[in-house]
């Protein structure tokens, strides 16, 4: 009738031995899942990404080993995929930045990621030839992981608590907590730190503070710019600002590289029918430095003076009489908006216009020229973005073949390592930048035009130094942007002599007084300037610029964070 009780003996002696292989089964499981989340910098370095210097650091594979564990104690396949897919996908954005651009992800460059998705899938087209092997840097180690998880949480025997996920969503939310606490300083890259953990901080920045957010307090109580007309005596009736994407100083011939990248401009400056200049760009990527520029502020923080328009060079045109023209080959209509789309009577961006664009790239401008003729009179502001000097270089003359190739722009034949070959793309892409400028002075001159013809950059570009590509970083490079300042017509004069610096806040002032307009910043210092990031209206980093002689020196990194 009655069962008999187990035999005590039996049980003591069974018990330990199924909870030691149920622990040992553990510590496998986890040792082997922390191996598979270090293995993508492993193998990015094998596969030779310089831009990876990721080093074992004993904190970091404990925090690794401690999720780990939790995940396999928690015992739910969902909660393991879910961390896994959230890892995989930040893990791709960030190996593939740092086999393109030669460094980890910023949170400012996970805010522009959906900003900027076209010009990404683009480069990666065009760049995937060379970087192919990181897809597999991250593909091994994560479809190993999914494997080891989804198998193993149903056959292996272990330990399980509930608990355990908690502690997962711990260990996942203190980078978060720590970002809505911390200034944007703390969550940038840190050498030799594993760029899952590089990616972790940076992603948790940007989710907790700029993405989706508008500031609107102004971060330091900076005083309105004062605007006054100034009368002109020989006011022009066109000005033109060519902005080109991209391009930096030093590439430029009158700057002094040994290759002759341009000599159409050259030959301009030679016989002084043109003035060029060394130019500080405001911010490091297009938005921010267009919006800062065209909107004349100077200040990081300034939201007031930048969301009024009221010192807008569009705003200021049409208030004295001209046509206001945005001619872009770039993508951007929502950009308008922050360039006060009211003061602009006729805008074109490649929205308009995607098919002429890809099929001749920034020669399609001169179609959206031929569509805005001037009337008969017309005083006009004319401003037109180019690309030409973006990543992926070649994209600039590729549609031309061999007549701006002057020098290898492939490293496939092994006679050029990549890095030389994609610096020469970039020569090459300047000398097609030369002849365009060249062709859209001829038409600034067949239109009739008498005025203003300025040439400038919304930003430099990294070109490898210290193993890094692209714009969105604060270094002299990215900084300084050529000039050029072309007149035609009677009464029509440089804006300052040949070599001088010229700041974006300056050309701007400078352009407004040829308006009519004099422009009074109660906040300007003599002489300083800054580089802001790429987030003007959130919370930004910026560097103090200040130029003496021919050299630009950069203050030390700070960190700008408003107020909600």
């Amino acid at each position: 009738m009655f069962k008999p009780l187990p035999d005590p003996t039996l049980s003591i002696s069974a018990w330990p031995a199924t909870r030691r292989r149920k622990f040992a089964h553990l510590l496998l499981a986890t040792a082997a899942a922390t191996a598979l989340l270090l293995l993508d910098d492993r193998l990015q370095q094998w596969f030779g990404s310089d831009g990876n210097d990721a080093r074992l650091q004993p904190a970091w594979v404990a925090a690794l080993a401690a999720l780990s564990a939790g995940l396999w104690l928690g015992g739910r396949r969902w909660a393991a995929n879910a961390v896994l897919g959230l890892f995989a996908l930040m893990q791709l954005c960030q190996l593939s930045h740092i086999a393109a651009i030669g460094r980890p992800l910023t949170p400012l460059d996970v805010a522009m990621i959906p900003r900027e998705l076209h010009d990404i899938l683009g480069a990666g087209r065009a760049e995937f030839g060379a970087h192919w092997p990181t897809l597999f840097a991250g593909a091994i180690p994560y479809a190993l992981l999914f494997a080891l998880y989804n198998l193993g949480l149903r056959r292996l025997p272990l330990p399980r608590t509930r608990w355990a996920l908690l502690a997962v969503a711990a260990l996942l939310a203190w980078q978060p907590y720590k970002a809505s606490r911390q200034s944007m300083v703390r969550f940038l890259p840190q050498a030799g730190h594993s760029s899952l953990a590089n990616a972790l901080r940076a992603f948790s920045y940007s989710a907790v503070n700029l993405t989706g957010v508008r500031i609107h307090d102004a971060a330091a109580p900076y005083r309105p710019y004062r605007i006054q007309a100034a009368p002109v005596a020989a006011p022009p009736q066109a000005i033109w600002l060519v902005i080109f994407d991209s391009t930096r100083l030093d590439r430029w011939s009158p700057a002094g590289p040994a290759r002759d990248t341009t000599p159409n401009l050259s030959g301009w400056i030679d016989r002084g029918q043109a003035h060029w200049h060394r130019g500080i760009a405001g911010a490091v990527a297009t938005r921010a430095s267009l919006t800062l520029l065209l909107n004349g502020v100077r200040e990081p923080g300034h939201l007031r003076q930048l969301r009024s328009h009221e010192s807008n060079l569009f705003r200021l045109a049409k208030r004295a009489g001209y046509r206001t023209y945005w001619l872009s080959t770039q993508y951007g209509g929502d950009l308008l908006q922050e360039l006060d789309a009211r003061s602009i009577d006729v805008a074109r961006s490649r929205e308009d216009a995607a098919a002429a664009v890809q099929a001749r790239g920034d020669d399609a401008i001169f179609a959206q020229l031929d569509a805005a003729a001037p009337a008969r009179g017309e005083r006009r502001l004319m401003v037109l973005l180019l690309r030409t000097a973006h990543l992926p270089f070649e994209d600039a003359y590729r549609r031309h073949g061999a007549r701006y190739r002057r020098w290898p722009d492939s490293a496939a034949a092994g006679a050029l390592d990549a890095g030389h070959a994609r610096r020469n793309a970039y020569d090459n892409a300047i000398a097609y930048q030369d002849d365009l400028i060249a062709r859209l002075y001829r038409r600034f001159e067949t239109m009739g035009e008498r005025g203003l013809f300025v040439v400038t950059s919304d930003h430099g570009q990294m070109l490898g130094e210290d193993g890094v590509w692209g714009h969105n970083v604060l270094t002299p490079h990215v900084a300084q942007v050529p000039m050029l300042v072309r007149t035609r017509g009677a009464g029509q004069t440089p804006l300052a002599g040949n070599g001088e610096w010229l700041a974006h806040h300056q050309l701007f002032l400078a352009l407004a007084a040829r308006l009519g307009y004099r422009i009074d910043n109660p906040n300007a210092v003599p002489g300083r300037y800054f580089l802001q990031g790429s987030d003007v209206f959130g919370d930004n980093l910026y560097r103090e610029a200040r130029a003496t002689g021919t050299q630009l020196q950069l203050g030390a990194p700070t960190a700008l964070r408003h107020g909600r």
